[in-house]
């Protein structure tokens, strides 16, 4: 079984960080999207509910960032050199970098408002300090530029996706499916 990544394609360990995230991103931006357009106990509700799935995918979110980084990005198939390789790789880092922002900006928006973070109704993460609604407006500011920034990045993945697989024909895409097989790992 292929774990690790290997020089030009990902192992079971990226490929499944990539598809939670993928799913948990997909997720978290629409609820944290539809939060603006609600009132009331909606509102609330809707908030709860994206707070809870953020935290409760909060492992799994940090490993992908972790495991990328120390990792590094596979290399190009044969074919795949030059300006679109080096601009999917760092799209893949930008968005990590934005998810890592939000990850530390949610909950830290949510303390800086005085309110415990509540995960479903399994627990609370109660806030330690007294509300700084000046920090929270911050913290809001860079969690939404955030969010916008993994949109726009979640685009730009799609339009590369399409690429490969319209154009190119490349295997891109099957490489997040299945593991790729190579003697040399990374």
């Amino acid at each position: 079984m292929q774990l690790s990544d290997t020089e030009t394609g990902y192992g079971w360990v990226s490929i499944l960080l990539h598809w939670i995230t993928a799913v948990a991103i997909l997720m978290l931006l629409f609820i944290g999207n539809s939060i603006a357009t609600l009132e009331g106990q909606a509102r609330l509700d809707a908030l709860n509910l994206h707070t809870s799935i953020g935290i409760s995918c909060y492992i799994f979110l940090w490993a992908r960032i972790i495991w990328r980084v120390w990792v590094g990005h596979p290399g190009p198939n044969s074919g795949q050199r030059g300006f679109f390789f080096q601009l999917g790789k760092w799209t893949h880092y930008v968005i990590l970098l934005a998810l890592g922002l939000m990850l530390v900006t949610g909950p830290a928006m949510a303390w800086a408002s005085g309110i415990d973070i509540a995960v479903f109704d399994w627990f609370s993460i109660a806030a330690a300090a007294e509300p700084r609604f000046d920090l929270r407006d911050t913290f809001h500011s860079v969690h939404r530029a955030s969010a916008i920034t993994v949109f726009v990045g979640f685009i730009m993945h799609l339009g590369g996706v399409y690429k490969h697989t319209a154009f190119n024909h490349d295997g891109t895409f099957i490489k997040m499916i299945l593991p790729t097989k190579s003697a040399r790992q990374k």
